[in-house]
This record gives C-alpha cells, sequence and structure tokens, in this order.
C-alpha cells in the first residue's frame, strides 16, 4: 500500500507568497516571504512541500531559480516545484537544486510527449503532472488557466496518455472549489477512479481535517492545499498549521 502523504503548497506570484481563491487574481491576498513560511514548516512533520509559481508561464517569466535554490537550502523536507517549466533543461536544473521532483501543467496539455524527453533526464517518477479541472453543471473540464476558459480535451483521454507516456503521480486541483473552504468535490475522484494508474494528489475545497480524511479515504494517496495550512478559517489571520501525528492517528489521516 502506497504512504498516504500531506503536503502543504505555496503559491507564488511575483515571487510573494499569496492566497488565491478559485484561479482569480482580484482574489489575491499577500500572506508574506515564503523562505519565513519555509522556516514555519520546519518546526512542523511535514511529509513534502510544493512550491508553485502561478504566474511565471502566464507572465513568460524565467523560473527564479535563486530563490527555488534559497527555498531548498532552508527546507527540511522534500520539495516538489512548478510554475514556468517548459523542457528538460529546466527540469534538471531544479532536480540538482534539490527538488524531489518537478510539477508541469500548461506545457504537457500543449505538447504532452514533453514529458518524455524530460523523463528522460530526470526520471518519470520525478514527474508530477498537474491538471485544473472545472465543474459545470456535474460535469468535468479541463481548465486552461493561461486563457481562463474550460477545454474540450477530454479528461479520461488525457490521464491515459500521460499515464502510457509516463509519469510519477497526478495532481488534479478544483477550479471552483480552490481557496474556497466549502469542502472538497469527491466525486471527481470517483470519476477518474479506474483511470489514474499512479498516485493521486488533491487539491481544492478542504477545510478541516474531517475534509483531509474523507479525501484520503477516497483512493487519493495525497492531500494538498495552498489555504488549510495557512489559515484555519476562510479570510481569517494568517496562521502557519500542519496536524501534529496525534492529530493524524486522531482523525485517521496517517
Amino acid at each position: 500500500m502506497l504512504n498516504k502523504r500531506i503536503v502543504p503548497c505555496l503559491i507564488l506570484n511575483d515571487d510573494k507568497l499569496i492566497h488565491r481563491s478559485q484561479f482569480d487574481n482580484t482574489t489575491d491576498r499577500y500572506i508574506g516571504d515564503p523562505i519565513n513560511a519555509v522556516n514555519i514548516f520546519n518546526d512542523y512533520t511535514v511529509d513534502e512541500m510544493f512550491v508553485i509559481d502561478i504566474t511565471s508561464t502566464l507572465d513568460k517569466r524565467e523560473i527564479n531559480f535563486k530563490l527555488l535554490e534559497d527555498i531548498a537550502g532552508e527546507a527540511f523536507f522534500p520539495l516538489a516545484y512548478g510554475g514556468g517549466v517548459k523542457n528538460s533543461e529546466h527540469a534538471e536544473k531544479i532536480i540538482n537544486i534539490g527538488y524531489e521532483k518537478i510539477i508541469i501543467n500548461s506545457e504537457s496539455i500543449r505538447n504532452p510527449y514533453i514529458l518524455k524527453e524530460i523523463s528522460k533526464s530526470i526520471g518519470a517518477q520525478s514527474i508530477v503532472v498537474s491538471i485544473d479541472i472545472i465543474c459545470k453543471k456535474e460535469n468535468f473540464y479541463i481548465f486552461d488557466h493561461i486563457n481562463k476558459k474550460s477545454t474540450n480535451i477530454d479528461i479520461k483521454e488525457h490521464i491515459e496518455l500521460i499515464q502510457k507516456i509516463g509519469v510519477g503521480e497526478i495532481l488534479i486541483t478544483m477550479v471552483n472549489l480552490d481557496g474556497t473552504m466549502k469542502g472538497p468535490n469527491l466525486n471527481i475522484i470517483r470519476y477518474l477512479n479506474n483511470y489514474i494508474q499512479v498516485p493521486l494528489i488533491y487539491k481544492g475545497g478542504a477545510s478541516s481535517f474531517n475534509d483531509i480524511k474523507k479525501i484520503i479515504d477516497s483512493e487519493v494517496n495525497v492531500f494538498t492545499s495552498s489555504t488549510i495550512f495557512i489559515m484555519k478559517k476562510l479570510n481569517g489571520g494568517i496562521v502557519f498549521n500542519y496536524p501534529s501525528e496525534n492529530e493524524k492517528i486522531k482523525y485517521g489521516i496517517l
């Protein structure tokens, strides 16, 4: 049985740690310095951390490798990075800095076979493909976060293709719920369950440890959030937090 993991996710915009809801930049809230956040999470038993620059691809900016190096130098836990990764050279550099995985989203949709090139450089096990999903009238669509619209790409066909090419994990983010703390959408997990053969990561809507348990119990290997581990309630004060070993046992989320 694969180990279950609980993973904080830091969202960066122009090298600043922010919180954003439903992929809407008008909701952006400045949280602080990402290095400071990493140092705070060092005090917890964090399984892993995702660092995602949400505007690197959109703004066509180069990856800030210096910042990534600074983060890696401070972190006492495994790291994965996403944002602006376009080729094997980017992936190799990120791994060499000290990250265990790269997260790739837009480029894997535009050109799925880039995954084969990257896999040759760092290995398929180090690739996380991120898929943004939007729910409309109980139907699921892949969301293009650059053009801010749903696509006609069949989710199941896309998942089957990227798995055939070779990936280590798949991260699904529910656009409608991301950053809202309105509760997770377990239907998407059931919808995709028979199609996903690699570890599945879920993001979107969780507001409590009970929600984490529901997600982990729903054939999900990894739970991640950019909200619950930064704020205990929506629009509340900034309170970095992470479940202790006793809390994981209490809520059955080990």
